[in-house]
């Protein structure tokens, strides 16, 4: 229970941290919801793998194949949420940065499950 409470804290943080890239490039530089989303999920990549590989996993395996393993991951999820991202917007309609949160909902989901059963399988439960 304590691991899932890890990855819920590093995820808040990482979310927070990844929304503030994405409306700034949205709001701010006027940059494409797309585009935004790109940018945002892209600085969160590393902070995410560090974060969770060191705090909630505690994984001491050996970093090249935990990091093929979790590219694998994030391309995975991060391609569930930007198809979500571009249905909520375009067939939807509905308002880009609500968009945007709904489609985080999505990669939240995929992540954790992937994470916890492929990328980091045999590191710490506690």
């Amino acid at each position: 229970m304590r691991q899932f409470f890890r990855f819920l804290t590093v995820g808040v943080l990482n979310t927070v941290f990844g929304y503030c890239i994405i409306f700034a490039c949205m709001y701010g530089a006027g940059a494409s919801p797309e585009l935004s989303n790109v940018i945002g999920y892209g600085v969160g990549l590393t902070t995410s793998y560090l974060l969770n590989r060191h705090y909630t996993f505690r994984s001491t395996q050996r970093h090249r194949g935990e990091i093929i393993r979790f590219l694998v991951v994030f391309a995975a999820a991060y391609a569930a949420n930007f198809v979500a991202l571009l249905l909520f917007i375009r067939q939807l309609g509905i308002h880009e940065g609500l968009s945007q949160i709904l489609a985080g909902a999505v990669y939240v989901l995929a992540s954790y499950a992937m994470n916890k059963l492929y990328v980091f399988r045999n590191a710490d439960a506690g």
